[in-house]
């Protein structure tokens, strides 16, 4: 992959030069906007108006009691052990209004920027080593992107995340116990991410998974210790209780999600969506996103049930992307989410068609800009960002039904590209037992 393919500049290359100039375009574009109007437009929520909110809000509860019993958290205790290291806690000690933590806790936010930008360094040595001449275009789109802005913007624990997931699942740490350790560190932020791992069990790499599992699972109960709360009825308890229906929620969560979860719950809510996109389009979706929805499903798990057959058929970081492909099209993670998965795409070469389609996808979806078809509501809001009052349009917006659909587009792309390998594979029974298609490369033995 470093070979041949870094030796002369293809189609390809231009290719991704456009896309990353597009990329850096939007960003440019939104920093105009907020220069300008004083907001940042959709799909970024409340026009910066509750900027970092997600830090400070999971920080009041690491110094505080109730996280699990009165927020009703799914944050297991990692985050709220991370946030009393990198967070003030003289600034979270009474009840009142949290968002006023952002004057006093200068920590968390120097943390969050930090973290921000050793991703980009991460992201750049895991893509440098992949293709050195693609390296700083894929490090843009999976570190300045969209999805990591977004992050950013709500001050999401899941900037630290992608750090420690990066350094799991990429390619430039050679133990393998390090390994596990980040890859462990980014499953107990993050719980679905425990997904990416289960292409070790299907490539029968059972040291692997069981080195995982098991750093994974005493992370969990040494910060459960530490925190003194969290135990595994509580999150999931919590987990089953996370979804809203209330009507103004749901169009929240729509305007930059990474499914069409909350687009078919307001649906069917008493949010009045009919009257702005008329009743075909919502029958339509009705009838279609279901349907794509299982399909992908079910080619989720034929690939990734065939891939124990003919280990060695799909590139493993392929199979992490396809197996959090499931949670990203069938519940709601956040718009943000999608990071973990155009991370893992961004480490395919590009060749091949189906390949080539869903990495320019990612680029496209990694695009920071939005148009607004329909305007619900217009409100004069307080920009944290710029510190004054603004005029906020908020409604809906092409991405609310396009960036769903290009992450199921992502998907099918990632399946049937897989499916091609393996039924490649399946002539050949000698590949599987010599490694000759594992393009993966493995650590050595710690």
């Amino acid at each position: 992959m470093t070979g041949e393919s870094t030796s002369r500049r293809g189609v390809g290359y231009y290719c991704e030069l456009v896309l990353t100039l597009l990329v850096i375009l939007s960003i440019i574009y939104t920093a105009r906007f907020l220069y300008v109007e004083g907001y940042v437009p959709q799909p970024y929520l409340y026009g910066s108006q509750a900027a970092q909110y997600d830090y400070e809000e999971t920080a009041f509860f690491a110094h505080n009691p109730g996280a699990y019993t009165n927020w009703l958290t799914v944050y297991p205790p990692l985050s709220f052990i991370f946030l009393r290291v990198f967070s003030i806690k003289q600034c979270y000690m009474a009840y009142g209004d949290i968002s006023a933590s952002r004057e006093c806790d200068w920590l968390g936010a120097a943390a969050l920027w930090g973290f921000f930008f050793v991703n980009i360094l991460i992201a750049f040595l895991v893509f440098n080593k992949i293709d050195k001449r693609t390296a700083w275009m894929r490090t843009i789109a999976t570190a300045l992107g969209l999805p990591c802005l977004y992050a950013m913007e709500r001050g999401n624990l899941i900037i630290p995340t992608f750090t420690v997931f990066m350094l799991g699942h990429g390619r430039i740490l050679r133990s393998a116990w390090m390994r596990w350790l980040f890859v462990g560190l980014a499953i107990n932020f993050k719980p679905y991410l425990i997904l990416t791992i289960i292409g070790h069990f299907f490539r029968r790499r059972w040291r692997w998974l069981e080195g995982c599992a098991i750093v994974s699972l005493l992370i969990y109960l040494v910060t459960y210790v530490m925190y003194g709360d969290g135990n595994p009825i509580q999150l999931l308890s919590n987990i089953a209780l996370f979804t809203t229906t209330d009507a103004q929620g749901l169009f929240e969560r729509s305007i930059y999600s990474s499914s069409y979860v909350p687009v078919m719950q307001l649906i069917h809510s008493n949010f009045p969506l009919m009257h702005f996109v008329g009743s075909r389009l919502i029958e339509y979706l009705e009838f279609g996103v279901p349907l794509a929805v299982n399909i992908g499903k079910v080619g989720i798990a034929l690939c990734l049930g065939l891939a124990m057959l003919r280990p060695y058929a799909v590139p493993i970081s392929r199979l992490a992307a396809i197996a959090v492909s499931w949670v990203l099209i069938s519940s709601d993670p956040s718009g943000y989410a999608v990071m973990f998965l155009f991370f893992l795409v961004f480490m395919e070469p590009w060749r091949r068609p189906l390949i080539i389609f869903s990495l320019v996808l990612c680029y496209i979806s990694c695009l920071s800009y939005d148009i607004m078809a329909f305007t619900i509501t217009h409100q004069l809001i307080h920009s944290y960002l710029t510190n004054r009052e603004v005029g906020y349009d908020m409604g809906v917006s092409v991405g609310i039904l396009l960036r769903p659909a290009m992450i199921i587009l992502i998907t099918y792309a990632l399946i049937l590209a897989s499916l091609v390998d393996l039924f490649r594979a399946f002539p050949r029974p000698g590949l599987a037992a010599d490694g000759a298609l594992d393009h993966d490369w493995v650590a050595p033995a710690a």
